[in-house]
């Protein structure tokens, strides 16, 4: 019995490379693979990559191979890093890529199959060109081979609605909402976010805390090409935010509520990422044409490198007669939230 078992972040709600392969060995002894998860986003100044390897050992479970971090990652010296910047066939400079520990930056590894810490990941530094091309070099020192992968940047979107911090929307009627962003060069995939901020008081101790609940408006939006020219657009009834909030937000008599704001972040993800998708779709029967064991646009090792775009939308607020039936309607009203101040009861509500 082979298991490979290969951890990646996830992004786009695309899943992370995973496989159990239980079939007659036919083709030879198992070999290290290097496995690559990295996306560049040309509007951070700092953009993280994960590099790990495969493992087996049929002598001891996978299991428990995976809580081992010597078998998932390659020691400082094992492995050189770095990104190429490429324009016009040119090469105009080569980033070198540090390891780090995620957990002394403040990026902490989610609890699963594999180790949680470290979380060791490759740092690179640098304001990126739009324009360029950008190519992984990692170079396996133990045997000298070359591991490489390119994609091209996302960029040039702008969000139409909403558009920018302090508008106002409201939820109150029974029309459709309709959130539209132009299509980003060399974006093909399409997902929106709403993250809903409050602050929730102990009443006992009279504590306040920011908590936030996410709302995946949509996901895998996909545009017919990635030549920048279009819109993507997704309509929906609006007390539908109503619902969203009813079901991630628990009641709790012991608490009151206060609406502070709402951020939108859109995600667009790059031609590799879509290819992923199709990949993903077809393993699962949906599109026998493009079946294959797993996607990889790595060559000489397995993973994905490609670019992801996050554009935020920060401090979106809310008419008053939204955070009214938030308070007071029949939905959310038993979640203890503050009517607006304009309300007659506030900070209850009004007959």
């Amino acid at each position: 019995m082979r298991l490979y078992y290969l951890s990646f972040l996830y992004v786009l709600a695309i899943s992370p490379f995973a496989s159990c392969d239980n079939a007659v060995e036919i083709n030879g002894e198992y070999q290290e693979k290097v496995l690559v998860y990295g996306l560049l986003d040309h509007a951070k100044d700092t953009n993280y990559l994960r590099i790990e390897k495969s493992f087996l050992n049929d002598q001891i479970n996978a299991l428990v191979l995976s809580q081992d971090p010597a078998q998932l990652y390659y020691s400082d010296s094992d492995l050189q890093v770095s990104i190429e910047e490429w324009k016009s066939g040119l090469l105009q400079r080569t980033l070198p890529a540090e390891r780090v520990n995620g957990d002394t930056l403040g990026i902490p590894k989610a609890n699963g199959i594999f180790a949680s810490a470290p979380n060791i990941l490759y740092r690179l530094i640098a304001q990126l060109d739009s324009s360029a091309t950008y190519t992984l070099q990692i170079i396996h020192e133990a045997d000298g081979d070359t591991i490489r992968s390119t994609t091209q940047l996302v960029y040039g979107a702008q969000a139409y609605y909403p558009t920018k911090p302090d508008v106002y929307l409201d939820f109150t009627d029974t029309t459709k909402i309709t959130y539209y962003i132009n299509e980003a060069d060399n974006g093909r995939m399409y997902e929106l976010w709403m993250h809903f901020f409050y602050y929730e008081k102990e009443l006992a101790s009279g504590d306040s805390v920011l908590k936030h609940a996410d709302w995946q408006i949509f996901a895998n939006k996909i545009s017919e090409n990635s030549d920048g020219i279009g819109f993507i657009t997704y309509s929906l009834n609006r007390n539908n935010f109503f619902t969203f909030l009813a079901g991630s937000i628990d009641p709790d008599p012991n608490v009151s509520r206060r609406f502070a704001y709402l951020d939108f972040t859109w995600y667009i993800g790059s031609e590799e990422i879509y290819s992923m998708y199709l990949n993903t779709l077809a393993n699962l029967g949906i599109n026998e044409n493009y079946i294959s064991p797993e996607y990889t646009n790595v060559e000489g090792g397995m993973g994905l490198f490609a670019s992801r775009l996050a554009m935020p939308v920060h401090h979106v607020l809310l008419y008053d007669e939204t955070i009214d039936s938030i308070a007071c309607g029949s939905i959310t009203g038993n979640l203890r939230f503050y009517s607006s101040q304009t309300n007659p009861g506030y900070p209850g509500c009004s007959l």
